[in-house]
């Protein structure tokens, strides 16, 4: 029974050991591990949101920075057209001086270049340019004014050639800037008499029957009004539908005058709208965004890659209505906001969906450079950033669930092995002990082994060296007693 007691209390002690050591371990590990696991979740969580933030927040940037380098492109491009237009006008004055020495080159009436001779002729490099529809020549320009036709353009080529003589010397002028810029007309109207020297030499009158019964005056032109309204500044006129040309028209042009100051007419060169949606707001933005120009002033719609030529006959569409609904409602759209002159984005919803718009100012013609990018398109990458996220933040977590697993494993054999060094000492002890009183009680002699410690408990330095080595003094004197007797 004394064994069996012994035992239990021997077995007892041992897991007592371990238990104590391992919930220790599974504390200290699992708070650890708990704790970790708080921080990368949060961490995730954090991230997640500044990420998606930071995402969005760039992509707002990336199309304000496309916005402006759209609008320094257009900038530019106008700005050049501007210079080569002052540069007409300096020298249309030039030739028009006291003191020019031009020499008359060959002038062409501008009915001859579309329904030919005779009487008249046209150059010889007269094609058909199917850019333009009609026949052109790019060596010379043409000439018109109301009044004539094909019987009597003769009359009036005698009567003003002396101006004639000397304003053909801006065919060079034209070659020259034409060659340059993406100008589809440069043109010289005079203000006494609305004479109109073109380039690219053109028909510009209609048939016999046109100039009859519905002569041209170009001076009558809004374009002319607004250049002339300039007073010797460059003006950047409103774009304008042409019904002869059947395209969208920027006129960019300037007063001249002679040495006296008195006025000779307006130099003026078209831009096209396709040209600048062409070559300029033909840009990809994400999937389906897109760029615009709009008016500051008038709020009209100069491009948009929704509009056709058509839609420009009865002037330029507002941009409320540009950017309506489907059904003609409008939107929220915040146009003060887009027309303010500054720089900026702003959100707005069209049919149920919403989208985010940059714009810009051009820095010319009062005009302002809008990209256009539905939302959910700008927003596409966040779900596949969360989502890569997510899964780093779950690799993180299972990492260190691993980590406390085997930690806890670990520390549990490392319970054994030093309950061991601790309960194999007391149970060799406790056998000894056995032994000796057994053979007391029996009175049986006592084996002279059973009463010496082994040296390797007694020679520790520690408690259970200390244990051994009483223990050891307590079977000297049994071995003392055993001996007296």
């Amino acid at each position: 029974m004394a064994k069996n007691i012994e035992t239990k209390k021997k077995g007892s002690f041992r897991r007592n050991v371990i238990l104590t050591f391992v919930t220790i371990s599974i504390l200290s590990l699992g708070a650890t591990g708990a704790i970790s696991y708080f921080f990368v979740d949060l961490i995730g969580d954090f991230t997640t949101g500044q990420s998606s933030t930071a995402l969005d927040s760039q992509i707002q940037t990336n199309m304000l920075s496309t916005a402006e380098k759209t609008a320094q492109v257009i900038n530019q491009k106008l700005t050049n057209a501007e210079s080569m237009v002052l540069a007409m006008a300096e020298e249309c004055e030039r030739i028009f001086s006291s003191d020019s020495t031009f020499e008359a080159r060959e002038v062409y009436y501008d009915y001859f270049f579309e329904y030919g001779g005779p009487p008249g002729s046209f150059p010889d490099d007269t094609h058909y340019d199917p850019k333009y529809g009609i026949n052109v020549s790019w060596n010379y320009s043409s000439w018109y004014i109301p009044g004539s036709n094909s019987s009597n353009y003769a009359a009036f080529e005698a009567t003003y050639s002396g101006r004639l003589g000397r304003v053909s010397n801006l065919d060079f002028m034209f070659q020259a800037i034409h060659q340059q810029i993406d100008f589809r007309w440069l043109y010289l109207t005079f203000a006494d008499d609305s004479m109109f020297i073109n380039y690219p030499g053109s028909v510009l009158g209609g048939s016999d029957l046109d100039r009859q019964l519905d002569p041209w005056y170009p001076v009558l032109d809004d374009w002319y009004t607004e250049i002339e309204e300039g007073n010797g500044d460059i003006v950047f006129v409103e774009p304008y539908y042409d019904p002869i040309d059947g395209v969208l028209l920027i006129s960019i042009g300037r007063t001249v005058h002679h040495q006296n100051g008195s006025l000779i007419g307006v130099v003026a060169g078209d831009i096209t709208i396709e040209d600048i949606n062409s070559k300029i707001l033909d840009i990809t933005i994400l999937d389906t965004g897109y760029a615009a120009l709009v008016e500051q002033v008038g709020r009209g719609v100069i491009a948009h890659p929704d509009l056709v030529p058509d839609d420009y006959l009865a002037g330029l569409p507002q941009l409320a209505n540009v950017e309506s609904n489907t059904d003609g409602s409008p939107t929220n759209l915040n146009i003060d906001q887009v027309v303010s002159g500054s720089t900026g984005s702003l959100q707005f919803t069209k049919d149920n969906d919403d989208y985010l718009l940059a714009y810009t100012p051009v820095g010319k013609a009062n005009w302002i450079c809008v990209i256009v990018v539905p939302l959910d398109e700008v927003r596409e990458a966040i779900p596949a950033l969360e989502a890569r996220i997510m899964s780093a933040n779950t690799q993180a977590t299972l990492f260190i669930l691993s980590i406390t697993v085997i930690g806890i494993l670990v520390a549990a054999a490392v319970a054994v092995a030093i309950s061991n060094q601790i309960t194999r000492p007391l149970q060799y002890m406790m056998d000894l002990a056995t032994k000796n009183v057994t053979a007391m009680i029996r009175q049986d002699p006592l084996d002279t082994l059973d009463l010496q410690v082994d040296v390797t408990y007694t020679s520790k330095d520690d408690e259970i060296g200390e244990l051994a080595r009483a223990f050891q003094g307590m079977l000297d004197s049994i071995r003392e007693d055993e001996s007296g007797q």
